[in-house]
């Protein structure tokens, strides 16, 4: 009897392993490093608004936190998981920040109201820039994508490839879904 019981939990432990090493959980876990504002997740989005057209640093850090907001607020569901030998296809439905409806409706803000943001009589970006940016931080509307997660199996392990672009905007709410 201790045998069966044995050989029986020995089973269930191999079984248990190969269920943690799916593509599914491969992608549970990336977002779940999207919500707990991961250190990997974060150094990419510093990198990102480096190179952006961000001034100074308390705009940067000020549009740091709106996307920390948008990443620890990610909600998600996988939906459906393919796989064709070492390499997979992992659906999901995500819910974000609507920033596209944001950006859009600073904009038109802008257009209407042209005199808020001069200095000298010249615009002043960084002022609009601060704008948009608080919009993006006060915002509560949400947008939901599906999005398609493509993975590999590379030394017995699911990794995520690199996102595209699109995707990369739907995570971050940015992606102009009027252009369909």
């Amino acid at each position: 009897m201790k045998r069966i019981v044995i050989i029986l939990s020995c089973v269930f432990l191999l079984v248990g392993c190969s269920f943690t090493n799916s593509p599914k959980k491969a992608v549970d876990e990336l977002f779940k490093k999207y919500q707990s504002l991961d250190e990997a997740v974060l150094n990419d989005l510093e990198l990102t608004s480096e190179s952006s057209v961000l001034s100074g640093s308390e705009q940067r850090s000020e549009y740091m936190k709106a996307m920390k907001m948008q990443y620890s607020d990610l909600k998600y569901e996988i939906t459906n998981e393919e796989i064709n030998g070492d390499e997979a296809v992992v659906t999901a439905k995500i819910s974000v920040y609507d920033f596209y409806k944001v950006q859009k409706q600073a904009n038109e803000y802008l257009n209407a109201h042209m005199d808020e943001f001069m200095t000298n009589n010249a615009f002043d970006n960084n002022k609009f820039m601060s704008y948009k940016i608080k919009q993006m931080q006060e915002t509560s509307e949400r947008v939901e994508y599906t999005i398609n997660i493509d993975l590999e199996k590379k030394d017995n392990e699911w990794k995520a490839d690199a996102f595209d672009r699109t995707t990369l905007e739907k995570i971050h709410g940015t992606y102009n879904y009027e252009q369909n």
